[in-house]
């Protein structure tokens, strides 16, 4: 009995004590970080699963912003937090980007993904009473004045951004690219006319367009979108290019597997959930599931896209 007593003392004093189980999880509430600004795509989509997915998880899901180094600052402090559940990040393109192009403290293999929810096209959006009606005004503009219009992003090496630039290559334009701290203050940038136009995903723009305030220009999918099936894409412009932006979620590098598993299946109910579906819908985003093991394989390709084209754009 003695013995039995200081063994178990002795594990707990060096720290071993038994791993996590899904059993003993979640016993809080579990946060997501997100490495943008309040009010841009990645943040509305996030908090809108996240209250969907708490009654299916059984404690609050609080989104915290953390905004800073084309996202770096979140998933810096992301991948360094404890491996247990309890911190998640939202995991979008830029992941796959970032560490291409500066030293970083992290990969996308620093994280366990949970499930991916989104996969949407990227866009061009002016003002409403922008000088040129249409691409090809706005087009013809931008090769007779290069780097003269200004295109504002969600931070400089970002997933937006270099849509902007894989763009303006696919169109032999120059354009004048404008960092923020993420899409939401971009788009008021645009609002506010100290810029020409943004690249953002829908749910940046869609209510401003919708109130008349904003339109656009270019949309960079394969196929129109149902909310606005007259807006043709740049395809059907004769333009060959298409570029989006997927968003899920991960946890730091060593969460166990079945901790992994009952977030899973929790966010998947919440993105199933027709409170989630309905938000999507009205913000005009694709809803587009992953397991894990598909959502790694989806990283991994991206990653190996992005070295080269980031090689490319810099030679």
């Amino acid at each position: 009995m003695k013995n039995r007593f200081l063994i178990a003392l002795a594990v707990l004093l060096l720290g071993g004590a038994l791993p996590l189980q899904a059993a003993d999880f979640p016993a809080k509430e579990v946060q997501i970080i997100v490495p943008w600004a309040a009010g841009g795509a990645t943040d509305v989509i996030f908090r809108a699963v996240a209250a969907s997915t708490e009654k299916y998880l059984g404690k609050a899901v609080v989104v915290v912003n953390r905004p800073g180094g084309g996202g770096a600052v979140g998933y810096t402090e992301a991948a360094r937090a404890a491996p247990d559940g309890y911190t998640l990040v939202s995991a979008i393109t830029p992941l796959t980007i970032l560490p291409h192009q500066v030293k970083t403290a992290f990969t996308y293999e620093s994280f366990e993904p949970v499930i991916c929810i989104t996969d949407d096209p990227s866009m061009f959006l002016t003002k409403s009473d922008a000088p040129w009606k249409d691409l090809k005004e706005f087009l013809q503009y931008a090769k007779a004045n290069p780097n003269k219009i200004t295109v504002g992003n969600s931070g400089a090496g970002g997933g937006v951004h270099l849509v902007a630039v894989a763009f303006e290559k696919a169109a032999d334009v120059k354009f004048n690219h404008i960092p923020f701290a993420g899409g939401g203050p971009s788009v008021t940038a645009l609002l506010g006319g100290h810029v020409d136009a943004v690249c953002v995903s829908p749910p940046e723009g869609i209510p401003q367009v919708k109130a008349g305030k904003l339109k656009i220009m270019a949309l960079f999918s394969e196929r129109r979108m149902k909310m606005f099936p007259d807006v043709p894409t740049v395809k059907e412009q004769g333009i060959d290019f298409a570029m989006g932006m997927w968003r899920g979620l991960a946890a730091p590098k060593g969460t166990p597997p079945d901790v992994i598993g009952t977030l899973h299946d929790a966010f998947k109910k919440g993105m199933d959930d027709p409170a989630f579906r309905k938000s999507a819908e009205d913000m005009g985003v694709a809803v587009h599931y992953s397991n894990p093991e598909t959502f790694k394989r989806s990283m991994a390709l991206d990653d190996a896209f992005f070295a080269k084209m980031v090689k490319d754009l810099k030679k």
